[in-house]
């Protein structure tokens, strides 16, 4: 029994000496190796040159002036400018005060030049005539008594005719030939010349006696200025 213990033991020693040797075969520092002795310069290679240095930047060429002229200068400039402009506004806007004032003329004139124009009443339509001599005579009314007749129908007008101030017998004919302008404006009916002209000459008269006067006028008044009374129209 002692002997297979011995040999046991024995075992058991030699295998951990056989496992720790290479362990600490490897734990051992790798060599160092000796230095390397340096290599000496050539005779041949050149020495490094100190004596070349780069370019110089450019050197500005001009006037130096002062940094506080430049805001002056700049200040200057922008009044300069805001005067020419405000020079330039007021001439405009003078030059286009005067290019549109124009005198108004009074209604009686406009009235009458307008009637110049329809004067001629050979070959003219019936219906473009009354057309217009309806609208020459409401448009002076309205410049006249500031009625509003130019957006009324014949209807809303010739009420309004017994409010103005003007002799009852011509307010009779006004309304008469509101009245007998209507059929030939919208309904398709003829119109003779010597009707056209009768009424165009009774717009004109009617014209004339409603336009104010002065005291030597009213003196020297013309009856024939007054509108004639409007013949009877047929049926």
């Amino acid at each position: 029994m002692r002997h297979t213990a011995t040999i046991v033991i024995g075992l058991i020693l030699w295998l951990a000496t056989w496992q720790i040797l290479p362990a600490l075969a490897a734990e051992d520092p790798a060599p160092v190796a000796p230095p390397t002795a340096t290599t000496p310069t050539a005779p041949d290679t050149p020495a490094p040159m100190t004596d070349i240095h780069d370019i110089r930047p450019p050197v500005p060429v001009g006037v130096d002036l002062p940094p506080w002229l430049i805001p002056v200068l700049l200040a200057l400039a922008a009044v300069a400018f805001l005067a020419a402009l405000w020079w330039w506004w007021r001439r405009h806007r003078k030059e286009r005060a005067i290019e549109t004032i124009v005198p108004e003329l009074p209604p009686e004139m406009v009235a009458m030049q307008a009637l110049d124009t329809i004067s001629d009443v050979r070959g003219q339509n019936g219906k473009a005539f009354y057309f217009q001599l309806s609208a020459i005579l409401r448009q002076y009314v309205f410049g006249r008594y500031a009625v509003g007749a130019p957006e009324m129908t014949t209807e809303e007008f010739v009420p309004c005719v017994d409010r103005l101030p003007i002799d009852g017998e011509l307010a009779r004919q006004l309304k008469n030939l509101c009245r007998a302008m209507d059929p030939v404006k919208f309904g398709g009916l003829g119109a003779e010349e010597k009707q056209m002209e009768t009424d165009l000459f009774f717009v004109r008269g009617f014209v004339r006696q409603t336009t104010p006067k002065s005291g030597a006028e009213a003196n020297q008044a013309d009856p024939a200025d007054a509108p004639k009374a409007l013949p009877p129209r047929e049926a």
